[in-house]
């Protein structure tokens, strides 16, 4: 049986037989993968320590029929700062999430794997309850990194270079505020909105993940439970 190794993050996991675990990571040489783990839901199993969701961890696998088969272990990150503190464990579920529903199995999604451990690292060190710009700019970065860029340069409908107007989730971008009375669900985004969303700024504010949050809902047509969640805890 081929075997082969690859860095990873782990998402999630549920229970499968008796014994056994169904692990879904992603991985920064095959995207996100499902692997079965066997014999890890015993006490005396070593391998389940290493596979809690946000870890960051290297793992042998063999190939397998229906599901490869994780044959080891390595832990390079426990993310420890996050499992201690509900506020970050439910920042980082969103991240988990966004990728889980915006990847497809085996796709290598550019750049998600490395967008996805450093966002991570930066909720492990932000203060507890102000995650919220890190989870914000990841989800934001995984709609362009999957195919939904939205245009921000210039109006999506004269095509006029702009520095404010207002976003169209259903036009997938920006318009100027001569355009913005076609689209009556347009969100107003000010010079700092459109900044932000543009990734020059440091910030990611409440406007501007509400217009993240919208255009999330309108491409994959439902909402990041994980989200709401989030600002439950941290408030």
């Amino acid at each position: 049986m081929a075997t082969y190794k690859t860095q990873a993050i782990i998402l999630s996991a549920y229970p499968y037989r008796e014994h056994d675990r169904i692990i879904s990571f992603f991985s920064d040489d095959f995207g996100r993968i499902e692997a079965r783990a066997r014999g890890v839901r015993k006490l005396q199993s070593k391998l389940a320590g290493h596979l809690e969701p946000f870890i960051k961890t290297e793992l042998l696998l063999a190939n397998g029929r229906k599901w490869d088969i994780l044959a080891g272990s390595r832990t390079y990150d426990p993310r420890a700062l996050i499992r201690s503190d509900i506020a970050k464990i439910a920042a980082a579920s969103v991240c988990v999430e966004a990728v889980k529903r915006a990847t497809r199995p085996l796709s290598r999604e550019c750049g998600v794997y490395h967008l996805l451990d450093e966002t991570l690292t930066r909720i492990s060190y932000a203060p507890s309850g102000q995650e919220s710009t890190a989870t914000g700019q990841f989800v934001w970065h995984v709609l362009a990194s999957t195919g939904f860029a939205p245009e921000l340069a210039a109006c999506i409908n004269c095509k006029k270079k702009l520095s404010s107007g207002a976003f169209s989730c259903e036009g997938g971008g920006m318009l100027c505020s001569a355009c913005a009375s076609c689209d009556l669900f347009a969100d107003a985004a000010d010079e700092s909105v459109l900044a932000e969303l543009r990734g020059a700024s440091q910030t990611f504010g409440s406007a501007t993940q509400s217009i993240a949050k919208r255009f999330w809902n309108y491409v994959f047509e439902e909402p990041l439970e994980s989200w709401n969640f989030y600002h439950m805890v941290a408030a």
